[in-house]
């Protein structure tokens, strides 16, 4: 079984390929039963799903809507079954879904999110649905060449080409595409399913990425959260927060879930869903009482979550800059410029 480890780590080797080594790389992975995720026009959007063949894959993106998390921590998944039957109750486990999966076409900031995310799973007990499809799952990164005015991956230690959670980072070279293999997992898909054209070769210089600008200085924002637990920032933040949950459904990195019993008096499934700290049941005890009762507390919450508490937790900042909470929030809360005033 692969090792489910996911650490950042320099290119092994780097190797130049003709343009058409995305589409016949996928070819060959799709023959060999394995399946395959991809961005997906949508709607207007790119979503990741499964595709049948490489012509389905979108290429004009800044990033997928929702992000690639949902593959290894889906937004709902059945725990187990149970049923009741003159007063026993007989337990089925869930049925395995593990299949072996590649993940081609996300972003660097998704796949850095891998890591934030195993970091949780494994910290006090190691989740046995996540490190499954986490050690069945090869991801095949697509490094940004034109990311927009709400990325801020550079801000928070990232950028268009990190390598962070990547297995394979595709990107634009003088000749076409390079591939760099980051880990073993992806070196070893790359030999079983890459075809050779037989222009492969060492890679020249990478094209010139285009780099967010730094939006604000992290290092600046722990040192005021560690003091203003209780500023009059948090008020104004909160007026705009309409706590519909949006910027945690999209995030790369939020992980909260619930799990609950949906039943009838003979039959049920136990259930993991995604939650979010931005809802107001999120916190309320059965007493009545909410320790987080209005949308202020709710929002400093998730700041803080992000930028305090996660970094002293696990070392790592807990954002990776994607911008979707800024992108899709409809109330136009805007994440980096409440960073800003914190200077």
């Amino acid at each position: 079984m692969e090792s489910c480890e996911t650490k950042a780590g320099e290119a092994r080797n780097v190797r130049s390929v003709p343009e058409s080594w995305i589409e016949t790389f996928v070819t060959g992975l799709l023959e060999g039963g394995v399946r395959v995720i991809a961005p997906v026009e949508c709607n207007g959007t790119a979503q990741f799903e499964p595709v049948s063949t490489a012509s389905q894959i979108a290429t004009d993106y800044v990033n997928t809507l929702v992000p690639a998390k949902k593959v290894l921590f889906p937004p709902s998944e059945v725990l187990l079954k149970f049923a009741t039957d003159k007063g026993n109750v007989d337990l089925e486990p869930a049925k395995e879904d593990i299949v072996p999966t590649v993940v081609i076409g996300c972003r660097p900031c998704d796949a850095a999110a891998i890591e934030r995310l195993t970091a949780v799973f494994t910290w006090d007990y190691d989740d046995k649905p996540y490190l499954a499809r986490l050690r069945d799952t090869t991801f095949v990164t697509l490094a940004c060449t034109n990311p927009d005015e709400n990325c801020f991956c550079t801000s928070v230690g990232l950028g268009p080409a990190s390598t962070e959670g990547s297995d394979l980072l595709v990107q634009r070279s003088r000749d076409g595409l390079s591939v760099a293999v980051i880990t073993e997992k992806g070196e070893k898909l790359l030999r079983k399913y890459a075809r050779s054209d037989g222009d492969e070769k060492p890679a020249d210089a990478q094209a010139g990425e285009t780099q967010p600008e730094l939006k604000f200085d992290v290092e600046a924002v722990k040192r005021w959260l560690d003091d203003n637990f209780t500023s009059d920032l948090w008020g104004d933040a909160g007026l705009r927060c309409i706590g519909c949950g949006v910027c945690s459904f999209l995030c790369p990195t939020c992980h909260c879930f619930d799990i609950v019993d949906e039943a009838d008096w003979r039959r049920g499934e136990r259930r993991r869903n995604w939650d979010s700290c931005a809802f107001s049941l999120f916190t309320l005890h059965t007493s009545g009482h909410n320790p987080r009762p209005d949308q202020s507390a709710r929002f400093r919450q998730r700041v803080m979550h992000k930028f305090k508490y996660f970094p002293e937790r696990f070392g790592q900042i807990g954002c990776v800059g994607c911008g979707r909470c800024i992108r899709q929030c409809p109330a136009g809360q805007n994440l980096f410029g409440i960073l800003q005033r914190m200077k």
